[in-house]
């Protein structure tokens, strides 16, 4: 068992250290009580992160549930490894959202801008998913009767959440494309260059006009270093999730695998 935190720390970026300060008091907690820690929900890149702290641990593990398979915000359930996790332990809640489709559209970014404006934090609720003219927002359980009292507009659209069972939650649909890419360095405006096929020029001034996200921030510094699990939003051209390295090429570039969707 390693408890050394502090030497973990210096792995990652200085804005993570408080996060991994929190994930260390999860994995504390479930170590010397002896039981699950149920944590918020959490991009891919604190899964990641939450991932790596676990694996260091004996006889601890970490399980993830957003609902539905291959939702990108999930809840992590730290518990010893002898613990049987059925789904329960997730506190999970699904919300959807009546509104008058014969009138009204609604969009992702709608959604998720009524959710924040309305002060409803990004880690009480996980992925907004839809099909086709429905929509349904995966939440805190705990939570849930207060969204849904706090939560009754979307623009100019009236809306009313109505909670469903678990089991009719929509299926995330996919539209991700793996792709191999070399990479000159990790730095943000050459990986948006190289994954959008755009001179880094204009990559560099998209992230200075704040039209470049990173899990779900706002980033003006071309020279960020994107990492493993970080989700990269760059407005109008679509967004990329970096998953793999597979070390350096002859010419000393980095071999990676990224998920893409491009717009």
């Amino acid at each position: 068992m390693v408890d050394d935190f502090s030497i973990i720390e210096q792995h990652f970026r200085p804005e993570e250290t408080q996060f991994i300060q929190q994930a260390s008091d999860w994995i504390r907690q479930s170590e010397d009580e002896y039981r699950g820690v149920l944590t918020r929900f959490l991009n891919p890149r604190e899964q990641y992160i939450l991932q790596t702290l676990v694996n260091r641990f004996e006889g601890l593990k970490v399980h993830y549930n957003g609902a539905t398979q291959g939702a990108e915000n999930q809840r992590a359930f730290v518990a010893p490894d002898f613990y049987v996790v059925d789904g329960a332990e997730f506190e999970l809640a699904i919300l959807e959202i009546k509104y008058p489709v014969k009138f009204a559209e609604l969009h992702h970014p709608m959604i998720l801008g009524a959710l924040t404006h309305a002060g409803i934090k990004r880690d009480v609720f996980g992925d907004i998913l839809s099909h086709e003219k429905q929509w349904q927002i995966v939440v805190d359980a705990k939570m849930m009767t207060y969204v849904q009292q706090t939560v009754q507009k979307i623009g100019h659209v009236k809306i009313q959440l109505v909670e469903h069972d678990i089991s009719d939650v929509i299926a995330v649909h996919n539209d991700w494309e793996e792709v191999f890419l070399l990479l000159s360095s990790l730095r943000i405006d050459t990986v948006i260059s190289t994954a959008f096929d755009i001179p880094r020029s204009i990559a560099k001034s998209l992230i200075e006009q704040q039209q470049v996200r990173v899990n779900w921030t706002t980033f003006v510094k071309p020279d960020r270093v994107v990492a493993i699990g970080d989700v990269v939003s760059v407005r109008n051209y679509g967004r990329m999730q970096l998953k793999l390295f597979d070390g350096l090429s002859k010419k000393d570039k980095i071999k990676s695998i990224v998920n893409i969707i491009r717009r």
